[in-house]
């Protein structure tokens, strides 16, 4: 795959994004996975939200900050083809998940499926409601990737929701959440998806994929840091959606300061809680910037060419890799088998890379502002590292 042919973000262009990182001056930084590094634009973001701050006080409210989070919403809205007012805030995506959960009733249907290679933050939500709702696991059988048969095994009358990853933060594999769609609602329920490693890595559009609920957040690949992410409800759900908990800002009209009367809002908002994190929605504001100007079509392809080189490397060096090995089917997460991986991480910092580890794997994670001679870079230092510790 060429960079011209596929349109990916080229060599030159990366070189040029990885100057907006100062985290570069010292660490090649590999762990988008975990946290996206801070841009200039990002702190410059910041210090402008101080400067609202000490310039307006209270009246920075409706001078400035309803409108940057107003502004939040919208972006993360056109990274998903969704319309503004299918969007509101959250601060993590366990309150995120907590408010669709919910939302449902599950007296007639008390089934909710997810995936055993999920971060547990989504199971966690129904696994804390386990009085009302039984928990079913689609599991995997090469730790790599959930077959659709898992799922539909455990499909039938009584499932109120699938509730998954649209990439595995185990693994990076995506999974076919449109084929998910078509099944859950082939049987009267709904899907949910936390597209927390998918969104500024690869291109979405929750109309095509059929979701209901969708959540994200700046933490990561969207370069925004954490306190803020987002709920997509499908516009049709809005209406019929009773949330169990609440807030001020959902109301539909929030100053009329009515506490005799809770009125939901007629968008999204009607999910959403307490006051936003508004320092993160300027920086998140402008990381999001970043992967609209960049493109997330034109990312996937550089972090595709770039994954692709650590496969290759990896294969040649006899590591085990527990991700998909086809380009198609990954996101931006590498898992690596190699001798003890806590100690190699350790000691790939101390020869200044950046990467994350998890239970006998290490895990590599490079977006559209790393270079060839980044994983190069690594995957050498990585190699120096297997052969000390092995041969003490």
């Amino acid at each position: 795959m060429s960079e011209v042919a596929s349109g990916a973000i080229s060599e030159q262009e990366a070189t040029c994004y990885r100057k907006a990182f100062p985290i570069f001056d010292h660490t090649t930084y590999l762990n988008s996975c975990s946290l996206g590094p801070l841009s200039v634009q990002a702190m410059e973001a910041l210090t402008r939200f101080q400067d609202d701050w000490s310039r307006y006080g209270a009246p920075v409210w409706w001078k400035e900050w309803l409108g940057k989070i107003a502004g939040a919403k919208s972006r993360f809205a056109a990274l998903i083809g969704a319309q503004p007012h299918e969007v509101t805030v959250s601060h993590s995506v366990s309150s995120a998940l907590a408010s669709v959960a919910g939302t449902f009733d599950y007296r007639r249907r008390p089934a909710v499926i997810c995936a055993d290679l999920d971060f547990p933050t989504i199971p966690y939500q129904w696994l804390g409601r386990s009085r009302e709702v039984e928990l079913r696991y689609a599991r995997s059988e090469d730790r790599i990737r959930v077959p659709l048969d898992a799922y539909r095994a455990h499909m039938d009358g009584s499932v109120a929701l699938i509730a998954t990853s649209h990439t595995f933060y185990t693994t990076g594999h995506i999974q076919p959440v449109r084929e998910l769609a078509d099944l859950v609602h082939a049987h009267g329920g709904r899907l949910v998806v936390d597209g927390y490693h998918a969104v500024g890595v690869h291109p979405v559009d929750v109309k095509a994929l059929d979701v209901d609920f969708y959540v994200g957040g700046t933490l990561k690949w969207l370069l925004g840091g954490p306190g803020l992410t987002f709920i997509y409800v499908r516009e049709e759900l809005i209406p019929e959606l009773q949330p169990q908990s609440s807030g001020w800002f959902a109301s539909g009209d929030q100053f009329a300061f009515d506490a005799m009367h809770l009125d939901l809002a007629p968008s999204a908002d009607r999910l959403q809680l307490g006051t936003p994190a508004v320092a993160t929605a300027y920086a998140g504001v402008a990381g999001m910037d970043m992967i609209l100007e960049a493109g997330p079509e034109r990312i996937y392809g550089r972090i595709q060419m770039l994954t692709d080189r650590l496969v290759e490397r990896a294969q040649s060096a006899g590591y085990g890799i527990l991700s998909p090995l086809e380009a198609g089917e990954r996101g931006g997460i590498v898992m690596l088998q190699v001798a003890e991986p806590q100690r190699t991480v350790e000691n790939l910092a101390d020869r200044g890379f950046t990467v994350d580890y998890r239970p006998g794997l290490v895990r590599v994670s490079p977006h559209f502002y790393n270079t060839m001679d980044d994983v190069d870079g690594l995957m050498d230092a990585l190699a120096e590292v297997q052969r000390s510790l092995l041969s003490r």
